[in-house]
């Protein structure tokens, strides 16, 4: 009784597994991802979302609120409370990044992690270009990488909201991480 017992539940979990569709991978370089992606000038738009963000063995987790509005953009990060720990002002001509007084409401570790991600010039416009011009190879079913300059982007899932966007990208560079689950972006 055991043996058909065992052959029964072995049955059932080989035929559930086979039933998942399984998502394919594509990796791109960098040239492949400008050649094949849309990247016309968006002057503004709004994105609501989640993100987690690691930075070496220290994580956060939280919602992010992007608003953008002929280059000039203004980033706040809240915590699962729903209280604002960082709001960042940039200014994409000029290449200025300001960070708003800190929050009492945040720890030192996830301010830390914070400023490393999007307090660097370097991360935050490569960060917002890719965001916004996800590759043209993006499908509900395919994860599509690109490396550029020692950041690995990974985009899942495909949504139309009038323009290519992405249910979640990730970004890795060595131990640090940023993953951002969009649940709204309007152009």
């Amino acid at each position: 009784m055991k043996i058909v017992l065992i052959l029964f539940l072995l049955t059932i979990t080989v035929s559930c597994s086979t039933l998942q569709q399984s998502k394919e991978d594509i990796d791109l370089n960098y040239i492949d991802y400008k050649n094949n992606s849309d990247h016309n000038k968006i002057k503004s738009f709004t994105l609501s979302g989640k993100i987690s963000l690691f930075l070496k063995e220290k994580g956060f987790s939280g919602r992010i609120k992007w608003s953008s509005e002929s280059g000039y953009d203004v980033i706040e990060i809240y915590n699962p409370f729903n209280s604002i720990i960082s709001k960042i002002s940039l200014n994409e001509s000029l290449g200025e990044i300001t960070f708003d007084p800190a929050s009492e409401n945040k720890s030192k570790d996830t301010e830390l992690a914070i400023r490393q991600i999007f307090g660097d010039t370097a991360n935050i416009f490569v960060l917002k270009n890719f965001l916004l011009h996800p590759p043209n190879q993006l499908t509900e079913n395919e994860t599509v990488s690109v490396v550029f300059q020692g950041w690995t982007i990974k985009y899942s899932g495909y949504q139309d909201a009038g323009h290519i966007t992405t249910k979640t990208v990730e970004y890795t560079k060595g131990n640090n991480s940023l993953k951002i689950f969009i649940n709204d972006l309007k152009i």
